[in-house]
């Protein structure tokens, strides 16, 4: 098995959060369903082709500066076909982020205690 998989799926954390994603068209609500240290996997109504430049705003009432916003690129999308058709949670997509080292180490603290 492919190492960089074995990494990422050793090291995936479920956090759900609230998001705005920003695809430099539309601005729509989406839902975190985990995260890894290089990554995550969102919830959304829409779904974004891959190679989509993206901007991830975290809606929460206490945050780190540093996790503001979240620069990244879609690496994947599918439909979840165990929820309903109309659900704002249909389409699944992986987001490679590009972070700095601070924006690492505040993704990180708030993994590990994300209340």
């Amino acid at each position: 098995m492919d190492s960089n998989l074995d990494r990422r799926a050793g090291g995936r954390k479920e956090v759900r959060v609230r998001v705005v994603l920003d695809d430099q068209v539309n601005m729509n609500m989406a839902a975190t369903v985990d995260f890894s240290e290089d990554g995550l996997l969102l919830a959304s109504g829409v779904s974004l082709e891959p190679g989509t430049p993206v901007a991830i705003f975290p809606l929460l009432d206490e945050m780190d500066a540093q996790l503001f916003e979240l620069k990244g690129e879609v690496v994947r999308a599918y439909e979840d076909i165990m929820v309903s058709a109309y659900s704002e949670d249909r389409f699944c997509m992986g987001i490679a982020l590009a972070l700095t080292e601070l924006q690492k180490a505040a993704l990180r603290r708030f993994v590990e205690n994300p209340n």
